[in-house]
Formats: structure tokens, C-alpha cells, sequence
């Protein structure tokens, strides 16, 4: 194939469009039409601008760790045998799912008392209510009818009484305890089997909520003097990047690695982030806000510097002024306004639908 038929094809490829090298710059900066189907199928990733800490990035080690303030456990608050196990370990389970179900001898002499209080009120009750009419009637004289009532609400009490110490324990059914799960979470041990006797001082199950995970990196002295609670952060990891916020800086040094420990509390949409992996913590310092975008979403084309801003059905190639580029990053001065969307990747291919294909294949 000769070259001038390559380059005829790949003209057409890009939606025949005629460029003259001696185009002005406004001809060159046309809008490119573009559905989002043919956006996700080229894999050109778009999104939004926002304004963040215009400092130096930090990156450190770190680890992912359990959130103590969601991890639960599951004990039984009676002594009893273990009928019923509804789960095991890596389940994930939801709030108030029962776990287990416990027979319980004390809970079954409970449930006797109370039902023998329950006939002691009644019979208070039939009592108290004939000598309230006979007393009506002066049957009676006042210290029967006081008596009669006195012990009615004693008996009354006795068994609300016992009633309110049987809900202490939780969901009863029959003579069992049905155990529920404080919280949604995945069941990372499971201390218990069936026909096992077990009490209120052993723990059944431990269950961890993943949603928002820890992750501790360790800085340098000097790092971590950078550092400071409420700065945003970013783990990056195999799959991806989350971000995090600062929580917490050590007050100590430690004497072994000479490091601090910095802890950045990460929402974990989709469960990407396990406990125990070994990340990257990227930390942004520095109070002052401005718009930073990756050099990738930026391409040069006439000798300016040109991003691409989505707008629903096609890019608007736009001329951005850099103030500086900081690990990169370009800090964008104008051009471009916090809450556009713009392509951060696939933008060579929407730079060589500007300004076409030279025969070797560069663009121009």
C-alpha cells in the first residue's frame, strides 16, 4: 500500500476532516463531535476539575488497616448450648442478620417465672376488681379493698418486671436466644460450632465493616512536619486510587524506622481496599487551592497548551495558561473552571483529530 493511499485512510478515519497547515488557530480549536458511546469505546477517561492544595505531593509506604470504630463482635449474654449457626467466616452480613441461635436453661426458668407471675397477677387482678365493687357496695370495709390493690400492683410489677429483664437479653424465640449482628460486615472469625456450651466471656464471631478502612503510612521526620490534620490524600493501589483524609500524625518518632506514623481515613466504595495490603499513601501539602489537572490531559498544539472539555456530545479543545507544573501535575491559571469535565486521557488521539496525521505518522 502506498503511502499516499495510508494517509487517504486514515483521513477518513478521523471523520475526513481537511486540514491546511496554514490554518489560523481558531480553525484549528474546533468543538469534535463525539457520542459517549464512541468516548467509552476508545477509552478516553473524562473527568471533573477541581480545585485542591497546590503544594508538593508526598508519597509514603502505608498499610491498609481494619477500622476499630466499625468492627463488632457477637457474644452470647447467657450461658447456653449453640443449636443454630447461620454463618461462617468471609460471609458478608447486614445489620441485624441473625448469626446463631442459643439454648438456654436460665433463659427457660425465666420464662417459667414469668408465666407464674403472669397468674399471680391475674388472680390479683380477678381479686382486686370483686373487691373494688364490694367496697362500692360498703360490702367491705377500706382496708380489704387497700390490701386487695396494694398486692394487684405488686403482682403487676413483679411481672413487668421479669418481662423487661427477658428483653434485656434480646430476640427470644421459644426457649432459644436468637443472635443478631450489630453491624454490616464481612465475618472474619468464627470462635463457635454446633452443640458447643458457650457464655457472656467468649466471643462468637468478629465482624468488620469495610466501607471506610484506616491507612497508616509512615513519613520521614521532615515529611511529616508537612503534614497536617484535614489535608486530602490518595491510596494508590494495583486496581486504582481512593481518596483518603488525614486523621491523624504521630506525636513520636520511631526509634527503629525514624519514621511517624500518618493515619488517612478512606472511604472504600466497592471493597478495592483490604486490610493488611501494602499501598502507596500520596499526600498534596500546602494550603493554597487551584485547579491542577495531569500533563496527560494536556497536548501542545500551534505552541499552546490545549485541554479538552467534555460537553456532552464532543470535546471543546481549550487553551489553558500554566502557572507551574508540581509531580506531574499543571497548576492551570485560566482556561479551564472547577466543575468542567475534561479528558485526561486518549488526548493525543483527540489532538491528531485537530490537526491530522503526517506521513511518517506524527501528528502536526
Amino acid at each position: 500500500m502506498s503511502v499516499i493511499v495510508l494517509v487517504l485512510l486514515i483521513a477518513l478515519a478521523f471523520g475526513g476532516e481537511k486540514h491546511d497547515s496554514d490554518h489560523g488557530h481558531e480553525d484549528i480549536l474546533k468543538e469534535i463531535h463525539m457520542t459517549e458511546e464512541a468516548v467509552k469505546e476508545l477509552g478516553i477517561k473524562i473527568e471533573p476539575v477541581k480545585k485542591v492544595p497546590a503544594g508538593r505531593i508526598i508519597r509514603i509506604p502505608a498499610e491498609v488497616e481494619e477500622n476499630p470504630l466499625l468492627s463488632f463482635s457477637v457474644y452470647s449474654p447467657v450461658e447456653g448450648i449453640v443449636r443454630k449457626i447461620y454463618v461462617k467466616e468471609g460471609d458478608l452480613v447486614k445489620k441485624g442478620q441473625p448469626v446463631a441461635e442459643i439454648y438456654s436453661p436460665d433463659l427457660a426458668n425465666l420464662i417459667g417465672e414469668i408465666e407464674m407471675a403472669r397468674v399471680r397477677m391475674e388472680t390479683a387482678r380477678k381479686i382486686y376488681e370483686r373487691d373494688k365493687e364490694l367496697y362500692k357496695q360498703q360490702v367491705i370495709q377500706y382496708t380489704r379493698f387497700y390490701n386487695s390493690m396494694i398486692e394487684y400492683e405488686r403482682a403487676q410489677g413483679e411481672y413487668n418486671a421479669l418481662k423487661e429483664r427477658l428483653r434485656s437479653f434480646g430476640d427470644i424465640k421459644g426457649y432459644h436466644l436468637v443472635l443478631r449482628s450489630p453491624g454490616t460486615g464481612y465475618v472474619v472469625d468464627q470462635n463457635v460450632v454446633l452443640g458447643e456450651s458457650v457464655g457472656p466471656d467468649r466471643e462468637l464471631f468478629k465482624i468488620h465493616s469495610h466501607d471506610v478502612l484506616w491507612v497508616y503510612g509512615w513519613a520521614d521526620e521532615r515529611t511529616s512536619h508537612a503534614v497536617s490534620i484535614g489535608m486530602m490524600g490518595k491510596v494508590i493501589h494495583e486496581t486504582g486510587n481512593q481518596s483518603c483524609r488525614i486523621d491523624f500524625v504521630g506525636h513520636e518518632v520511631d526509634r527503629k524506622t525514624r519514621r511517624v506514623r500518618i493515619r488517612c481515613v478512606a472511604k472504600n466504595p466497592g471493597h478495592k481496599l483490604k486490610p493488611g495490603m501494602f499501598v502507596k499513601l500520596e499526600i498534596r501539602t500546602g494550603k493554597e487551592r487551584a485547579i491542577l489537572i495531569p500533563k496527560s490531559a494536556v497536548q501542545e498544539i500551534e505552541g499552546k497548551k490545549v485541554a479538552f472539555v467534555w460537553k456532552g456530545d464532543g470535546f471543546d479543545p481549550r487553551e489553558v495558561h500554566i502557572k507551574k507544573e508540581i509531580d506531574g501535575y499543571y497548576v492551570v491559571e485560566e482556561g479551564i473552571k472547577e466543575g468542567e469535565r475534561i479528558a485526561i486521557s486518549g488526548t493525543v488521539f483527540l489532538k491528531t483529530k485537530l490537526v491530522g496525521v503526517e506521513e511518517g505518522g506524527h501528528t502536526h
